[in-house]
């Protein structure tokens, strides 16, 4: 798939998750943290959000080429590189304040990659994370559409990820050596309005993403339109939230 169509599907991502990424910004003090690290970034969405509060360029990573090219002449003002935790490591940086958004639900060992998050941090340093999903909470109402679920679950974990990393983020930050503060960011209640405006760029994200066939894709737009048109279409779909900061070494 192509960078433009995975932007697509940030922008969106982003916007209705607004609400509760901008409640930990000012949680946080965004603004004062010097050296930010926005890690997995994407298509730069949340990169820019952040220097545009903050007022100095973000470090940005990604190990995909394409997409973080896509990034940088979006949003050429920050700084970009191609590479891992790894890379960062051997390079000896530090910085005051890591951002993960929907990294560590893709992470195969997420113990191991907190535990490298946490050698990145500076002295002081704040691990946020803004957005990890729990699909096993997911609620779709009419009870017709609570199918989506499994096909959200399923691709997910077909893809090496895990659906269900949600519920687990308190337990893998504590095994890791992390003090966190951890709820839900968004329990995600779609509006009235995505049924008209929304579902068909979702849609083909999905289809091209996890392989959805038309006649799957019918079916449940038929569903959906049926639901909205009876008003009875609800989403509850809960995304966990974190902020982190290493525990100190007992002497």
């Amino acid at each position: 798939m192509d960078a433009e169509k995975f932007h697509d599907h940030y922008l969106l991502q982003a916007e209705w998750l607004a609400p509760g990424r901008h409640w930990l910004y000012r949680k946080i003090g965004l603004a004062s943290h010097e050296r930010i690290l926005d890690f997995g970034c994407g298509s730069g969405v949340i990169t820019e959000e952040i220097r545009h509060i903050c007022g100095r360029p973000v470090t940005a990573v990604d190990k995909d080429r394409e997409i973080l090219e896509f990034a940088r002449d979006k949003f050429p003002k920050n700084k970009y590189r191609i590479g891992n935790e790894n890379d960062l490591l051997k390079e000896k940086q530090r910085f005051d304040l890591i951002v993960l958004s929907f990294v560590l639900m893709w992470q195969r060992r997420p113990l191991h990659f907190l535990e490298k998050m946490k050698k990145l941090l500076a002295s002081g340093g704040t691990l946020l994370i803004l957005a990890e999903p729990d699909y096993g909470g997911r609620i779709d109402y009419p009870p017709k559409l609570d199918f989506l679920k499994e096909i959200f679950s399923h691709h997910i974990l077909q893809s090496g990820g895990d659906p269900y990393l949600g519920r687990k983020l308190k337990s893998l930050l504590q095994k890791s050596g992390f003090r966190s503060d951890v709820g839900l960011a968004s329990c995600l209640n779609y509006p009235e309005s995505y049924q008209l405006d929304v579902w068909d760029r979702e849609w083909r994200f999905w289809k091209q993403l996890a392989g959805l066939n038309d006649l799957t894709l019918k079916k449940i737009r038929r569903l959906e339109i049926n639901a909205g048109r009876h008003r009875e279409r609800l989403v509850i779909f809960p995304v966990f939230y974190a902020i982190a900061t290493p525990l100190k070494k007992r002497i």
